[in-house]
């Protein structure tokens, strides 16, 4: 497991920083569940990448039994705590331990950018499908507004001050096309579906904060050593494009499923 990111440091404040606001997690749960009974009218569902649940526990709520796996104890802990009807296992997607043919559903949350073979690790967990079976890849558009402005301002003093190359949302755009491509290759036929639409409040203070605790995985590479003298660059240029890094800016949000089909075998 050393090339797979495990979030096992920041499962205390997962669901603070990535945690959908509760009508927004019904919205989305619900619209998972109903896409999820065209594959099958009780469908079994699983997680790549449960985590604490931020999506597997609202779409318990609506019915649907879920499985779900993941590499960090510490995420599945949490979810334990919210609800134990979820089962859950410690493994890499990219060996489930688990019987073809298991499930109804497969379910893709920010999770496919993260490991080192994202098109292996889909592949391996396509035969988990029953034919006919649901292949859902979900996320939220992240890096919108100031935010994506302030973001290009962290990864600029990165590569200057530590020499490190920070993640941006281009990677993202890259695994949601490879997973388009594949489900092209094994489904018949694909949709994209909006869940979801909301309004979320950031203010360059919050970007500061997190980045000094190193609460994303895209700053995990910066050394602990290089964060002061990056932070003292970026905090005067964050104040300007805030305007004051105490302003709040709001910017929208969208959830969409990408939704395929699994032909028969």
């Amino acid at each position: 497991m050393s090339d797979l990111k495990s979030f096992d440091r920041v499962a205390g404040v997962y669901d603070e920083t990535r945690g959908l606001p509760p009508d927004v997690g019904r919205a989305v749960g619900g619209g998972i569940a109903r896409i999820a009974r065209e594959a099958a009218p009780a469908p079994r569902l699983l997680e790549v990448g449960i985590g604490t649940g931020r999506i597997a526990v609202p779409l318990a709520a609506e019915g649907v039994r879920v499985a779900g796996i993941d590499i960090s104890s510490k995420m599945l802990a949490r979810l334990r705590e919210k609800r134990g009807d979820i089962d859950v296992m410690l493994g890499e997607a990219s060996r489930p331990p688990l019987r073809d043919a298991s499930f109804d559903a497969l379910l893709f949350v920010h999770i496919l950018h993260l490991v080192p073979d994202p098109e292996g690790t889909l592949r391996a967990t396509l035969p988990l499908l029953r034919p006919g079976g649901a292949v859902l890849f979900g996320g939220d558009d992240g890096q919108v507004g100031k935010r994506a402005e302030a973001e290009a301002i962290i990864r600029a003093a990165a590569a200057e001050l530590a020499g490190v190359s920070l993640a941006d949302w281009e990677g993202h755009a890259r695994t949601a096309a490879l997973v388009e491509r594949v489900l092209g290759e094994e489904c018949a036929g694909m949709r994209r579906v909006v869940l979801a639409r909301w309004t979320r409040r950031g203010t360059g203070r919050h970007m500061i904060e997190r980045l000094e605790r190193q609460d994303y995985s895209s700053s995990w590479k910066i050394p602990r050593q290089a964060l002061p003298a990056i932070i003292a660059r970026v905090t005067p240029q964050l104040d300007a494009l805030y305007g004051g890094l105490d302003r709040e800016e709001a910017f929208e949000r969208t959830f969409t499923l990408t939704v395929g089909r699994l032909r028969a075998r």
